[in-house]
């Protein structure tokens, strides 16, 4: 998958179907994303922060506002056009958007809430948000199979700093710490945290495993979570920003784009998204108001 023209391809055939009021086919979103439909789904919400249907629903919001504020057509005929089935579903949804009614949004001095389209490969946006963060480093590592074994929880992005705070004040360190011997990370510097995510779901709810890797014989200690990766090529990437906020709105585009380069492929089959908080490169500068960096493992396959 070519991260950024493969989203630019679904924006484009989104926008038509948003200005036709046609429903969304999934099999072509498959067909321009060439991956199935429920996996590019996932990945969709992953980058953007909003799923397809929301994507096309705020759009047509947008759009709708626009056309009752410069054009004299009735509100009924703007909410069939695009999609709704009754006056009062569309009045509710563009209020929630525009925070007026559709009667208010025809008046001259009303104020409309627009939400653009997502240009991946010209304006540099994710969701809105401008990229903030650079991609600094990637190097290519063969890694051997074992087992990734902490603190699980259930999360979203939204939340997922509370199963952080979770990890850092429970007992969860002070196991691994007990797993040494077994520890499997040469090929990752001394950090504070490992973060794997995995199994990721729609409204951007993921599993997240916090803590290290180690060998797959290993006996799990009771109370923490075991998760098997298999041998195989690994992209090890850093990003650096002015802060943590800037580094999370654009890691997964730039990491794309950055193994796109370089001559990589992302394993979607295999997928999952490893964030290493390092001493070095994060914990260190953050304690000194500095730039820090993440560095980010994502399985690869060569073309």
């Amino acid at each position: 998958m070519n991260s950024s023209k493969t989203f630019d391809g679904v924006i484009m055939y989104l926008e038509k179907i948003i200005v036709d009021g046609c429903d969304i086919d999934y099999n072509e979103i498959a067909k321009i994303a060439m991956s199935p439909a429920s996996l590019f789904q996932r990945i969709f919400i992953f980058v953007t922060g909003i799923s397809i249907s929301d994507y096309v629903r705020k759009r047509r919001l947008t759009i709708a506002g626009h056309e009752l504020k410069n054009n004299d057509i009735s509100v009924l005929n703007i909410a069939i056009k695009y999609g709704f089935q009754s006056h009062s579903a569309f009045t509710r949804a563009f209020k929630e958007h525009h925070g007026i009614t559709p009667s208010q949004a025809k008046l001259g001095s009303a104020k409309l809430n627009d939400y653009l389209p997502i240009n991946f490969s010209e304006m540099r946006f994710i969701g809105g948000k401008r990229i903030m963060a650079e991609m600094k480093k990637i190097i290519y590592k063969e890694a051997d199979e074992r087992l990734m074994v902490g603190m699980f929880r259930e999360t979203s992005f939204s939340n997922a700093g509370h199963a952080w705070q979770d990890f850092f004040q429970g007992d969860t360190i002070e196991i691994l710490n007990k797993l040494s011997d077994v520890k499997c990370c040469d090929d990752i510097d001394e950090n504070d945290g490992i973060g794997f995510m995995y199994d990721f779901g729609d409204k951007q709810n993921f599993n997240i495993i916090i803590g290290d890797f180690v060998q797959t014989n290993t006996k799990i200690p009771e109370g923490l979570f075991a998760k098997y990766i298999p041998k195989g090529l690994v992209a090890h990437v850093q990003i650096e920003g002015n802060n943590i906020a800037d580094i999370l709105d654009s890691a997964y585009l730039l990491i794309t784009e950055a193994i796109e380069k370089t001559g990589g492929v992302i394993d979607y089959e295999n997928f999952y998204w490893c964030e290493v908080y390092t001493h070095q490169r994060y914990s260190e500068p953050l304690s000194r108001s500095e730039k820090v960096i993440i560095d980010y493992l994502m399985p690869v396959k060569e073309k």
